[in-house]
């Protein structure tokens, strides 16, 4: 039976990969045929990148003989109905200042543009009402423009008898706008401050084809991998991980491997060791969870702290200390060697597995989202967006998608958490957020610590990248500087941070900030966080067998739990989003080459050719 399950997980991960590899090759194929659509012109099927609105605002009616009439005024293709005036009563000269406009939604607007029509219809007492004249105003790209802003014309036009051209019975002023909806139809949650999840992703926030195509084979594999493990029925899901997960090892359960993997694993990002004095351990690394709501009868401490020793310029885990809940009793657990011991030490992995996926993961994708929110919704003119916007690339669409909480979503089943408690976490954790941060790091000589060297080289890239592009483009963003400060209104108003001074841009050099650190978490925090848990799987859940949830349940939720977390990380290794290194088609540069320049610093902690431009995976 051992072997005819060997042979099926082989078969299994070898569709898999072919399955993965295919994939990549349409993506790069949809990347190249993207690219030459755009050099043709074609890549545009409609004028308008974003929803508009065409308001027409007559001002002034002249007939040359007084008329009884109400206007209808149509904008074709439109999503609004044709709209009627007031009723006119013997009108010679009739002024409409008081009346109000008249607003179209224009969803989709084709190439060749579209009419709005004037109707002037003849009201009579006795007989049939009677078209008058038709008038026609044709509005094409010239007037629509991007679709990103606001644009005006005023029209004198002749009112002509009926079709005949020749008899000219009077004249109409008018007055139309087209104008892109408020912020472009991208609408903040109540909650958190990202996407509503409750709207669909407008047009506009879309990824380009090639996300778009990963995105979709993306979700293929996750389901195929978590439909193939569950249906193994009696099979643990954690079992059926492919071999070269290093957890998967025998060297997985060691001291050794587990502090490493606090210092250089998936949650390092946001595992914060803390130097303590006049104790047997030198650092302290807490975890809280505090006030978040957990799944009924998931063993979940409240706190946690790992304790670490400094012995010969290495970090060695001393103990474990816990509590269940806020107040209660500190329970210790030395690094023994014991059983107890060894199985503390899964539990920790999968306390920690938690915080980074509702928070590790999950949070570096919000924190993107909410500074890809504000410039969406009031970048226009600006040239900071050809800076900032390859790295918003997709990151709504796969947050609205995969990420947002959901309550049957895939990280509220793989998790400890319940959808409240993920939600409550969030808010808590984006309380604390701001773009004037930079990375600390542990002193030089601790040997075992390789994220810190690879965490400080790619900021210092990152941020000489920046600096170069603000050399070249000073003049051009200060002349649009109002829409940044509109950038910073937005971000005041929806960042749940209450020191406003930590999200607002004042200044040019705050805004250089602000990109640095964008680009970073875009770039560095969440291919570390993201291609390091592929190393390092760990359970999701662990139940306390003695409480109402029966065993049948536990092993179910266990199994779900696990085979999701193993279907999303499942294509990681393979599925690649315009990596910043590709030869084809790969990122700016100026960027490529401060990599480069610091790829042996790097390296040893993450391949540089895992970092992509955009987290939408």
């Amino acid at each position: 039976m051992e072997f005819i399950n060997k042979k099926i997980n082989e078969k299994s991960r070898d569709i898999l990969q072919g399955l993965i590899s295919h994939a990549d090759k349409q993506a790069r194929k949809s990347t190249r045929n993207e690219l030459i659509e755009i050099n043709k012109g074609h890549y545009k099927k409609y004028l308008n990148l974003v929803p508009m609105i065409a308001t027409v605002k007559v001002i002034r009616t002249c007939f040359k003989e007084p008329l009884n009439f109400h206007m209808v005024i149509e904008c074709e293709n439109s999503n609004t109905t044709p709209q009627k005036t007031q009723s006119r009563y013997k009108s010679f000269d009739s002024n409409w200042s008081e009346d109000k406009p008249f607003e179209f939604l224009m969803e989709k607007i084709e190439k060749k543009g579209f009419n709005i029509n004037f109707m002037i219809i003849q009201e009579n007492k006795y007989l049939f009402n009677n078209t008058k004249s038709i008038l026609s105003v044709h509005i094409d790209q010239g007037f629509i423009g991007s679709s990103l802003e606001v644009r005006k014309k005023v029209y004198f036009e002749s009112i002509r008898e009926g079709l005949e051209d020749d008899i000219i019975i009077g004249n109409i002023e008018f007055e139309i706008t087209m104008a892109p909806i408020k912020d472009f139809g991208l609408r903040y949650w109540e909650r958190l401050p990202v996407f509503d999840p409750n709207f669909t992703v407008p047009p506009y926030a879309m990824p380009s084809d090639s996300f778009v195509h990963h995105d979709e084979f993306n979700e293929l594999i996750v389901g195929f991998v978590i439909v193939y493990w569950l249906l193994r029925g009696e099979k643990n899901s954690f079992e059926m991980l492919p071999p070269n997960i290093q957890s998967r090892c025998d060297f997985s359960n060691t001291d050794e491997f587990f502090t490493s993997r606090r210092l250089n694993g998936c949650n390092r990002p946001y595992n914060n060791f803390e130097m303590v004095q006049d104790k047997e351990w030198q650092y302290e690394l807490n975890l809280c969870f505090t006030g978040w709501e957990i799944k009924k009868d998931v063993w979940f401490p409240d706190n946690t702290s790992c304790r670490f020793k400094l012995i010969n310029d290495e970090l060695e885990i001393h103990s474990i200390a816990y509590q269940m809940h806020k107040d209660g009793e500190t329970i210790v657990q030395m690094a023994d060697g014991s059983q107890e011991w060894n199985d503390l030490k899964i539990k920790y992995m999968m306390i920690e597995f938690n915080y980074n996926i509702n928070w590790g993961h999950v949070g570096v994708h919000y924190i993107v989202e909410m500074f890809n929110m504000a410039f969406y919704r009031n970048i226009v003119h600006n040239p900071i967006k050809n800076l900032l916007y390859p790295h918003f690339d997709g990151v709504i669409f796969n947050n609205w998608l995969v990420v947002r909480p959901m309550i049957d979503g895939v990280v509220t089943l793989a998790a400890a958490f319940t959808y409240e408690g993920q939600v409550q976490m969030l808010r808590d954790k984006f309380k604390e957020v701001t773009y004037k941060w930079e990375p600390t790091s542990l002193p030089e000589n601790i040997k075992n610590n390789v994220y810190d060297p690879a965490n400080q080289a790619i900021w210092n890239g990152i941020k000489e990248y920046v600096e170069d592009f603000f050399l070249h483009n000073q003049n051009e963003i200060l002349k649009y500087w109002g829409e940044i400060e509109k950038v910073s209104d937005d971000l005041k108003e929806h960042s749940l941070n209450p020191d406003n001074n930590q999200v607002e841009i004042k200044t040019i050099q705050d805004l250089q900030q602000c990109s640095v650190y964008i680009i970073y978490q875009a770039v560095f925090q969440h291919a570390w966080i993201h291609w390091k848990a592929w190393d390092e799987e760990a359970e999701a859940v662990i139940f306390n067998k003695g409480g109402e949830t029966s065993l049948k349940n536990i092993k179910y939720y266990q199994n779900l739990g696990n085979a999701i977390e193993a279907g999303v990380q499942y294509p990681s290794p393979y599925v690649r989003q315009y990596p910043i290194l590709d030869s084809e088609f790969g990122g700016p540069e100026l960027l490529q080459k401060k990599i480069w320049e610091n790829a042996h610093k790097i390296n040893p902690g993450i391949s540089i050719g895992s970092l992509v431009m955009s987290p939408n995976i």
